[in-house]
């Protein structure tokens, strides 16, 4: 009987244990801590994928490393693999530092790869309690900048660790850097200016804190609390420098130090000329407020610049990329620098001539050593989507309503002293063939020739060139005049040495479907028009036997298309993707991206 008590004693302990085990509340997930959540989106949006910016980028805010130990051979050209992967023709290295530390990187660097780096020279806050030290400290940024070094960078450290013996902090607007400031003017270096950080790094680290994750796992970021000076104290200082020194020029580091206040920044652009910014390691802040944030760039376009203050990653350039280039919404930004805060951004869409200037032209006017672009058509690695569409007939006039869901692509000038005509195109494809449109303005018909397959560019001539796939030297080339002659031919180019073969069969399904028509006069030689339009159908099966054709959704080709008019006995051409004299130069070719 005893036994018996004894043994439901112990069935009773092993149950309330079980129950209790089972109640552990570090199994709850009610009860899980908020470090460790991680909210996954269940969103389904469009994801668009820009391996190359639409122009080549100038990245004006990254850190390099300096001196010849970190900057070796291998990590330069580690560097460089992911700028040409990502299309990045310059990267402002903020590293160099002064004295043997500067010679070196700006030999590992801007000596080494003329034009792929620029270098800044930083500040020794050493002894800046020397009555002498802020001259001291002028002559030796001057003699930097005549060694090699680009401008002056100021990192955050600068406002809130330097201090004084007496253990006050060396402030931004501090009297004994005035010969720096005037050194930077006097020599034209920008000065790239890093000041506080995040609004939320100066909050204190509770609830509240929309930075409480990134915060908690970086506690020295936290510049809460009476050893730090207010945020708003040390942004005043900074537009006090700005205002005192206005032959100096200031880049204010990422989005003017404020990228949570547009309006903020814009008040201090509005007042001062000689402040810019740019946009690195705050597309987080910018990509969640996209309506204010594209209409700030579009109205402050001439003071932006792009920079990532990351080190040279391909896909972190990407992100930058999809944020300023394309209307794709809700993606995570994190792979752009890393995790800031717990939300996501929507991309801005700017127009072409915006993006070009912040991608390059802005810091081509501003930098100092940086080579100017000649024009949009010189540099720019050239990039078109092509929709999709269902066949439809060729008029030569680009009614057909399905031309409505593309847009105009422009060629380019290639002679400073030509006509001033202006050439554009349209592209479609169908499960068939491509489709192209040509519109051009014009004053006069000169072409003479109507039969197909004569030499028609001696005369007024519009050409596509496609090539579907970079592992063979053989491309298609197609002319057509306003006449509606043309002349389709296959070009084996090998190694600059090159001639067209005329289709064998080309008729039915191998036959190009084509229409020209003109505006303001008759296609007829020597009468006067406004301009020609070419439309044209070419079927994939003429391309028959070149590897990757017909395209899919995703597939690649390269691809040229150019214009010849001789108006008034002078040539002038046009293309879209720019090569030298040759119109057969194929490995500049541009790229076609079949959606």
């Amino acid at each position: 009987m005893k036994l018996r008590h004894f043994m439901g004693l112990c069935l009773f302990i092993v149950l309330i244990t079980g129950i209790g085990q089972s109640a552990d509340p570090k199994d709850d997930i009610r009860e899980l801590k908020l470090r460790d959540w991680e909210p996954r989106s269940k969103m389904v949006t469009k994801t668009t994928v820009v391996e190359k910016p639409l122009y080549p980028v100038v990245d004006m805010h990254n850190h390099l490393g300096g001196g010849k130990d970190r900057l070796t051979p291998e990590v330069v050209n580690r560097y460089l693999t992911e700028m040409n992967e990502a299309g990045v023709q310059t990267v402002v290295n903020l590293d160099g530092g002064w004295g043997d530390r500067l010679k070196e990187t700006l030999a590992a660097l801007d000596q080494a790869h003329p034009g792929r780096f620029l270098t800044y020279a930083l500040i020794n806050f050493d002894g800046i309690d020397d009555e002498d030290w802020g001259e001291r400290e002028a002559k030796r940024l001057e003699e930097g900048f005549k060694l090699g070094a680009k401008g002056l960078k100021f990192h955050k450290s600068f406002g809130l660790q330097y201090r004084y013996k007496n253990g006050k902090l060396m402030q931004v607007d501090d009297p004994k850097l005035e010969p720096v400031w005037e050194m930077c003017a006097k020599h034209q270096r920008p000065v790239l200016i890093h000041i506080a950080d995040p609004s939320a790094f100066f909050d204190p680290l509770d609830r509240f804190n929309e930075r409480w994750h990134e915060l908690n796992s970086n506690p020295g970021w936290l510049f809460y609390g009476d050893k730090f000076p207010k945020r708003q104290d040390l942004l005043d200082q900074l537009h006090r420098v700005i205002a005192k020194h206005p032959k100096t020029t200031f880049i204010n580091t990422h989005f003017g130090n404020n990228a949570e206040d547009l309006a903020d920044v814009a008040d201090k652009l509005d007042k001062y000329p000689n402040m810019f910014i740019d946009i690195d390691a705050r597309i987080s802040e910018l990509g969640r407020q996209p309506y204010a944030t594209r209409k700030f760039f579009l109205k402050y376009q001439d003071r932006i610049m792009f920079g990532t203050d990351t080190t040279p990653k391909r896909d972190a350039y990407r992100i930058y990329y999809r944020f300023l280039e394309t209307d794709d919404e809700y993606f995570d930004c994190s792979a752009s620098h890393h995790r800031q805060g717990f939300w996501n951004i929507y991309g801005i869409y700017l127009p072409k001539d915006v993006l070009d200037k912040v991608y390059r032209k802005n810091a081509e006017r501003i930098l100092y050593g940086l080579k100017k672009s000649d024009s949009p058509a010189d540099s720019a690695p050239k990039e078109l989507a092509v929709l999709p569409t269902d066949d439809f007939e060729v008029t030569g006039d680009g009614s057909a309503k399905a031309w409505s869901k593309a847009n105009w692509e422009p060629l380019h000038r290639r002679e400073a002293e030509g006509l001033p005509y202006e050439t554009r195109i349209k592209l479609l494809y169908s499960t068939k063939g491509l489709y192209v449109l040509m519109d051009a303005t014009d004053k006069k018909i000169t072409a003479t020739i109507k039969e197909d397959f004569q030499d028609l560019w001696t005369e007024d001539v519009f050409e596509v060139f496609l090539w579907p796939d970079e592992r063979d030297p053989v491309y298609f080339e197609y002319e057509i005049s306003p006449l509606n002659a043309e002349l389709p031919i296959l070009v084996p180019n090998m190694e600059g040495k090159f001639l067209g073969w005329r289709p064998w069969h080309y008729d039915g399904g191998r036959k190009i479907r084509k229409a020209t028509s003109t505006n303001g006069g008759i296609p007829k030689s020597g009468e006067a028009v406004e301009g020609w339009k070419a439309e044209v159908f070419i079927p994939f099966a003429l391309l028959n036997p070149l590897r990757n054709v017909p395209p899919k959704a995703g597939t690649r080709w390269r691809a040229n298309f150019y214009r010849v008019d001789y108006d008034d006995g002078k040539k002038t051409s046009w293309d879209w993707a720019r090569v030298g004299n040759d119109f057969h130069e194929y490995k500049k070719f541009g790229t076609l991206v079949f959606k």
